[in-house]
């Protein structure tokens, strides 16, 4: 009996050896921070300017990854913005519609 062309050992590949097949780890630079949270910082909805810059010009708020924040501090981050806005202290989104 004859075998086939390639076994299953053949077949397997290790990940980090990034074979022809997939596999492998992505390799990317480091992601600049957009906006870093201080300890100190006031994060109410009073805070316009600080919250504008979390903002994109589309008006969503940035990621936690991008503002390299901890998940309490987004949380608390959306809860005032979304305050801001119910106020009127930020816009509700972008006027730009395509």
């Amino acid at each position: 009996m004859e075998r086939r062309s390639k076994s299953r050992e053949d077949r397997k590949f290790n990940k980090r050896d990034g074979d022809a097949q997939g596999g492998g780890f992505r390799r990317g630079g480091h992601r600049p921070q957009r906006i870093s949270i201080p300890k100190g910082t006031d994060l109410s909805y009073k805070n316009t300017a600080f919250l504008q810059k979390c903002l994109t010009e589309r008006g969503k708020i940035f990621s936690r990854r991008l503002i390299s924040g901890t998940a309490k501090q987004q949380r608390l981050l959306s809860v005032a913005v979304k305050r801001a806005r119910f106020l009127g202290l930020l816009p509700s989104g972008s006027s730009r519609r395509k």
